[in-house]
């Protein structure tokens, strides 16, 4: 009997022989003879008719292993004997209820864990295993996590998450763990990798005329364009095997959260400081001009009171819409101001500090966020931004892909560990993202912060 091992060998070696037929006209810089065009047509053709026998073969092991995965899975009903309010003697068939299993209780961003899950437990195009795995965990067609799976694609290389489950699952995810995003910027979806909006960049002038006869001078608008073009990001994360192992749905949200973290703090410093060179979004700090920075005045309450006042005057005197404004600042400096700033009573300065869950000052939200460089050594210095979110726009590609690297090498801190060794596998997560300001006057940044030194 033909093997599916022994298949996709085949296959490789049709493909490895049609390549080098390729690798020789390109080494050559030369168009494919005749012959070779027959001899790499025929070998593209073995390609594909192999490619559906083991798609048939596939279908076909699918089959034999369906019942012994029903098996393997389903939790049997729990039958128990209601009791019955008649004489013993009068009692002639029990009456009995039929208790459903209780499937995994639905939470947000399960669905995303789901297909990440299924991904790392059943590789290439095992679809059918993992819809069986997902149906037998969390219940019938309906559940989000089945139609997550549904409608997923999957690849040799990975899975393609659909669109819907990236806005309505992960991006969700991201908000609340991404101070940026969860401060209230604007959210875009780039079309076609890409979107614009237009921006006011000079507005009308007007003029008091002292006799009726006066001429009126005209003056016309000018306009510019925000444009967001997708950038490319992707994170690895390592996860030991015993997750591979452990289809428990606690290890499917390690791994799920583990992902969302990692991607949240990388957003948040390219949103905030990026340098929009390298494929890196240009954040906050790169948009505003020399004018919207200005060092720290001191760490003393009338220095602190100063530039929060700077920070407000530079968005107030340009303008600048108030509409979700909101500071972000470091920890360090977020406590000092909390718990170490004190009035010449010993009152607090700015209690409204103490609570990082619902922090503010001068009435505007504070993002704690330790994204924010800060320099430590001989002098601690950090950076406090103070954005208004409606002039900042994230653009978020529907695409993303999950890939599995089972057993691989990976760099940690500089190091490279092995998966092997280590009894780790990575996973990758791409997808493609951009940020931008459409006024470059609404935020400010104090820089050489010593607050909290």
């Amino acid at each position: 009997m033909t093997t599916d091992r022994t298949l996709h060998d085949r296959r490789k070696d049709e493909l490895d022989k049609a390549d080098a037929i390729v690798a020789l006209t390109e080494s050559e810089q030369r168009g494919m003879a005749a012959d070779e065009k027959v001899t790499f047509d025929a070998h593209m053709a073995e390609v594909k008719r192999l490619e559906g026998e083991i798609e048939s073969l596939a279908r076909a092991k699918s089959a034999r292993e369906q019942l012994d995965e029903r098996k393997r899975y389903d939790v049997p009903a729990i039958v128990r004997e209601a009791p019955v309010a008649t004489p013993e003697a009068e009692r002639t068939t029990p009456v009995v209820t039929v208790e459903e299993p209780n499937h995994r209780q639905y939470q947000k961003g399960d669905a995303f864990g789901a297909i990440v899950a299924a991904r790392i437990q059943f590789a290439g195009y095992e679809k059918e295993r993992a819809l069986r795995w997902v149906r037998q965990m969390y219940g019938g067609e309906s559940h989000p996590c089945v139609r997550a799976l549904q409608q997923t694609t999957f690849t040799a290389g990975g899975a393609l998450i659909p669109e819907n489950f990236v806005g309505s699952e992960f991006i969700e995810l991201l908000r609340a763990q991404a101070a940026v995003r969860r401060a209230g910027a604007r959210q875009v979806t780039l079309v076609n990798g890409s979107f614009t909006t237009p921006k006011l960049t000079a507005g009308v002038t007007g003029a008091w005329l002292g006799n009726e006869g006066d001429n009126i001078t005209t003056s016309e608008p000018t306009f510019g364009q925000l444009k967001l073009v997708e950038k490319k990001y992707a994170v690895i994360v390592p996860f030991s095997n015993d997750l591979r192992r452990n289809a428990s749905l606690d290890a499917i949200r390690i791994v799920r959260d583990d992902m969302v973290t990692a991607t949240a703090n990388d957003e948040d410093t390219a949103f905030l400081k990026g340098t929009g060179l390298a494929g890196q979004p240009k954040g906050v700090y790169n948009w505003i001009p020399a004018a919207g920075k200005g060092n720290s005045a001191g760490t003393s309450l009338a220095n602190v009171r100063t530039d929060i006042r700077t920070a407000k005057n530079r968005l107030d005197n340009a303008n600048a819409p108030n509409v979700r404004r909101a500071w972000f600042m470091h920890s360090r400096a977020m406590n000092y101001l909390g718990w170490d700033l004190v009035d010449g009573n010993s009152n607090f300065a700015f209690p409204s500090l103490q609570n990082s869950a619902g922090a503010t000052l001068g009435g505007d939200p504070v993002q704690k966020d330790n994204n924010i460089s800060i320099t430590l050594g001989g002098g601690t210095s950090t950076e406090v931004y103070y954005v208004e979110m409606s002039e900042c726009y994230i653009g978020d590609s529907m695409d993303m892909e999950i890939e599995v690297f089972e057993n691989a090498a990976y760099s940690q801190g500089g190091t490279i560990r092995s998966g092997i060794s280590r009894d780790e596998s990575c996973i990758r997560l791409v997808r493609k993202t951009d940020f931008g300001m459409r006024h470059d006057v609404s935020a400010y940044v104090l820089e050489t912060v010593a607050w909290g030194a």
